[in-house]
C-alpha cells in the first residue's frame, strides 16, 4: 500500500508525495532505534522536567523496553523478508552503533545486540556479509574478556559466540531428552544393570514365576527351577605406573618465526577491515590494537596492508586509510618514516601484479602518496626512487 504525505511549507503551500508503507514503517523504526522519534522526545524531555525519581526509573525503563522492541521488530521484517536489502542495511548500521565503543559498553547496548542476533543472526550470517560478521564477533569477544565489564554482561557475549559456533541454533534446539527409566520400564523393555551394582554380588538367584497371581490360592504346584545370573567382574585396572620423563631445559628463540609473521599480518588485516567497519570513531581502537601487537618492527605491515586493502574498495575506504595512516604518523607517533619507506617499497615491488587485478592501483597509490608527502611521512627523494623502480 501507499500513503500520501502531505507537508506545509514556510510560504504557505502544500507539498504532497506518494510514499509506501514499507519505506514509511522502516525510516520510524530507524528513527526509533536512534531516539530521535517524537515519541522517544517526549520521552526524554518529560523525564528531564521531571523531580520525582522514581517516575524518573519507570521512564528509562521503558525507553530501553522501547529500544529493544525496535531491535526485535526489525530483525522479524528482515526474516519475514519485507524490503530485505533496506533492512539489512539498517541491521548492520544498528550492530555498528551497538559496537562502536568496547571498552566501556552501555548494558543496553549489549542487551539490544543480544535481542538483534538471537532473532535475525542467522539470516544475517550469510556468504556476502561473512567478514562483517567475522568483524563484529571479533569485537564480541574483545569484550567478553574486558576486566571492567559485569560478569553478567560478559556471558552475554559469551552466550552470542557460543550461538554462533553451534550454527545459530539454540540449545535447547542441540540438547536431546533422554527416556527416563520408568518409561523404558513402561515400554516392557529389558533395563541393563546399571554401574552402581558394579559392587553387587557375583551370584544372583532369581525364581521363575509360574502361573497368575491368584496362583497362591490354588494348589501348590511342584518346585520350579530357578534361573542363576552369573556377572562377571572386570580385571582391576594395572596401578603399574608409566615412566616419568623428564623434560629438557628449553631454549626461548626470541626472533619471530615465519608463523608468527603470519599472524601478525592477519591481525594487520584485521584490524584495518574493523577500522573500515567503525569509520573515524574507530581510530583510537585502532591504535590501541596496533600497540596491542607488540612488535614495533612489523608496523611497516600497517602501512602496506591498509594501502593495498583500499585499493579494491571504494573511495571512503581510501580517505579512511589515508586518516587513519597520518594520524598515527603525525599525531600518535605509532607509525615512522621507516615503516612507510618500507611498507611504501613493498607495495611498488608488487604494483605490477596489483594492476593486473586494480589496473587503476598505480593511480590510487601516487595520489596517497602526494598526501604523504605533505605531512612528511616520507620525503620525495626516496619516494621518487621508489616510482622509478617500478
Amino acid at each position: 500500500p501507499t500513503l500520501r504525505l502531505e507537508k506545509k511549507m514556510d510560504s504557505g503551500k502544500k507539498m504532497s508525495r506518494v510514499v509506501e508503507f514499507k519505506t514509511i514503517l522502516l525510516t520510524l523504526c530507524h528513527k526509533e532505534f536512534q531516539g530521535i522519534s517524537p515519541q522517544v522526545t517526549k520521552l526524554k524531555n518529560r523525564m528531564e522536567t521531571t523531580n520525582d525519581t522514581v517516575i524518573k526509573e519507570l521512564m528509562i525503563d521503558k525507553l530501553k523496553e522501547r529500544r529493544q522492541g525496535t531491535v526485535r521488530f526489525m530483525g522479524e521484517l528482515f526474516k519475514a523478508k519485507m524490503e530485505r536489502a533496506k533492512v539489512e542495511r539498517i541491521l548492520h548500521m544498528c550492530i555498528q552503533n551497538l559496537l562502536r565503543d568496547i571498552r566501556n559498553p552501555n548494558e543496553d547496548d549489549i542487551v539490544c545486540l543480544e535481542v538483534l542476533l538471537e532473532t535475525a543472526g542467522k539470516q544475517l550470517d550469510v556468504i556476502k556479509a561473512r567478514n562483517y560478521m567475522d568483524q563484529y564477533f571479533m569485537r564480541i569477544s574483545k569484550m567478553s574478556k574486558n576486566s571492567q565489564l559485569p560478569l553478567r554482561l560478559s556471558f552475554k557475549c559469551q552466550d552470542l559466540l557460543d550461538l554462533r559456533k553451534r550454527n545459530w541454533s539454540s540449545r535447547r534446539e542441540t540438547t536431546v531428552a533422554k527416556p527416563s527409566q520408568e518409561s523404558r520400564i513402561g515400554s516392557n523393555r529389558p533395563i541393563a544393570p546399571s554401574r552402581q551394582d558394579a559392587g553387587a554380588l557375583e551370584q544372583i538367584t532369581i525364581p521363575k514365576r509360574v502361573g497368575n497371581r491368584y496362583s497362591s490360592l490354588s494348589v501348590a504346584s511342584p518346585a520350579t527351577p530357578s534361573v542363576q545370573l552369573v556377572r562377571k567382574t572386570p580385571p582391576a585396572p594395572s596401578l603399574k605406573k608409566s615412566p616419568r620423563t623428564v623434560k629438557k631445559d628449553v631454549t626461548f628463540n626470541l626472533k619471530p618465526d615465519s608463523k608468527s609473521l603470519e599472524k601478525i599480518e592477519r591481525d594487520v588485516v584485521a584490524l584495518v577491515e574493523e577500522y573500515y567497519c567503525c569509520g573515524k570513531e574507530g581510530l583510537k581502537e585502532a591504535a590501541l590494537c596496533i600497540q596491542d601487537i607488540k612488535s614495533p618492527a612489523h608496523h611497516w605491515m600497517v602501512v602496506k596492508h591498509a594501502i593495498v586493502l583500499s585499493l579494491e574498495k571504494r573511495e571512503r575506504e581510501r580517505k579512511l586509510t589515508i586518516e587513519l595512516l597520518v594520524w598515527l604518523f603525525k599525531f600518535k607517533k605509532v607509525l615512522t618514516t621507516a615503516d612507510f619507506q618500507k611498507g611504501l617499497r613493498a607495495i611498488f615491488d608488487d604494483l605490477e601484479d596489483i594492476k593486473m587485478d586494480i589496473p587503476y592501483a598505480g593511480k590510487f597509490v601516487n595520489s596517497m602518496c602526494q598526501i604523504f608527502l605533505k605531512y612528511k611521512c616520507i620525503d620525495q627523494a626516496t619516494l621518487s626512487s621508489f616510482q622509478s623502480q617500478k
